[in-house]
């Protein structure tokens, strides 16, 4: 599945704000959203605010697990060209995320992912959302 892609602001644009940012969401990422909406606890967000690569692991995790049909394997390498922008070496991308994904997993501990036995990378299992169905419907 697509993801969404972030534009730099052109032209007058970037001179309009420093902050200014848009994203441009495929229709494949689009409608798996709409088809998977993502359940977010903001508890979950609030306790690991300090730590945005957490709170990076946590939404993908929120969006990716309560979707599965079945156990998937990720990559070392497929993990790294998501989360370890400016981080060259495998091993300091590891050293780095494995600790906020520990973090991840504490404020969603319904989130069932263990490391694959090859060392590979990791295995995602179906798990239940961070948040139930009538929590996300009360909450909208």
């Amino acid at each position: 599945m697509d993801a969404a892609i972030f534009l730099e602001p052109t032209g007058e644009e970037a001179q309009g704000s420093l902050f200014s940012q848009k994203a441009r969401l495929s229709e494949a990422f689009y409608e798996g959203l709409k088809k998977h909406p993502v359940p977010i606890a903001e508890a979950a967000i609030s306790a690991i605010s300090n730590n945005s690569q957490a709170i990076d692991i946590y939404c993908w995790l929120a969006y990716r697990l309560h979707s599965l049909n079945k156990s998937t394997p990720v990559s070392w390498a497929a993990l790294k060209i998501q989360f370890g922008a400016g981080v060259n070496a495998m091993n300091n991308f590891k050293l780095r995320f494995i600790p906020n994904l520990k973090l991840a997993m504490a404020v969603y501990p319904e989130a069932k992912i263990e490391l694959a036995d090859d060392g590979k990378g990791l295995i995602l299992h179906p798990s239940r959302p961070p948040v139930s169905p009538k929590q996300a419907a009360v909450g909208s």
